[in-house]
């Protein structure tokens, strides 16, 4: 139900989105502004990336296979990866375009540009307010709400660009305001793809700690030592891990007890929803080489 819940959020936010898009562009071109030109570009990413992420969210729900065993869980990171990279694509176009203009600075229509930017910032408001909540707990949503949160931060700067070019008459302003909304946008893809690469490589989630995990299982009265422990992210609020337990004699031929405690205190302390443990003899029983 809950991922049923941002699907419908996304789906609103996309088709605001593409009616903001449409406005931003015409606008650009009639106003001649490369800022408002690039704030929209900006806006088809978010369509893009919000695009992508309904499409995981469908994929996402497909059941396993003997070749998926755990789903198709990380198209909603793949989708998330090309949300980043496409952000850095589309800064370097800005960044050519502002080159362009600073030889050739062009006539701005300064009441257009501050018209329609005018009501790209109140609609990308709204969008961000729909997204914010969910992009805490899910991180392809957190790249969608990143895409609205930079339009919205960007449509700030176009405004404040065009009421300088009014008082200033001076059209290199909106060069200039162009080239503050690529870093941002460049800075934000490439966060975005760092959290993508650190879930392909099975990296340690952020909100847990391994020390404390081993920790915890330290304190069973079963367990003598704990090693071998791995903790990563399948997805968006879906950890895994695996660990190998030594376990007093008295408890190793009856481990379901044990094993159901650990599976519980996993998922209350630290949300891990996946737990595979190997659990081995006090006295080393196991001797592979004999």
């Amino acid at each position: 139900m809950h991922s049923d819940h941002i699907e419908k959020k996304l789906g609103s936010v996309f088709a605001i989105a593409i009616g903001l898009f449409i406005l931003e562009i015409v606008g650009g071109v009639v106003s001649n502004s490369l800022a408002l030109i690039a704030d929209s570009f900006h806006i088809l990413l978010d369509v893009i990336a919000i695009g992508i992420s309904l499409i995981a969210f469908r994929i996402a729900k497909r059941p396993h296979s003997s070749t998926l065993t755990f789903g198709f869980h990380r198209v909603e990171i793949i989708a998330a990866f090309i949300n980043g990279i496409s952000l850095v694509a589309m800064a370097a176009f800005i960044f050519y375009e502002a080159y362009r203009r600073f030889l050739v600075p062009p006539e701005i229509r300064t009441e257009t540009l501050l018209i329609v930017a005018s009501i790209g910032l109140c609609v990308n408001i709204i969008m961000a307010l729909m997204l914010k909540k969910e992009s805490r707990s899910n991180l392809n949503v957190k790249g969608s709400y990143i895409h609205v949160l930079g339009d919205l931060l960007s449509s700030v700067g176009v405004i404040v660009g065009a009421i300088l070019i009014f008082f200033l008459n001076n059209s290199i302003i909106d060069t200039i305001v162009s080239i503050g909304i690529g870093l941002l946008i460049i800075r934000s893809g490439l966060i975005l793809c760092k959290e993508c690469l650190h879930v392909f490589m099975e990296g340690t989630p952020k909100e847990i700690e391994i020390s404390e995990v081993s920790g915890e299982l330290e304190k069973f009265d079963e367990i003598t030592e704990v090693h071998d422990v791995h903790v990563w992210t399948l997805t968006s609020n879906i950890f895994a891990m695996s660990a190998h337990i030594k376990v007093r004699q008295e408890f190793i031929q009856n481990p379901n007890a044990l094993l159901k405690k650990i599976n519980q205190i996993m998922k209350e302390q630290f949300g891990i929803n996946h737990c595979t443990i190997q659990i081995e003899g006090e006295y080393d029983l196991i001797h592979p080489d004999k």
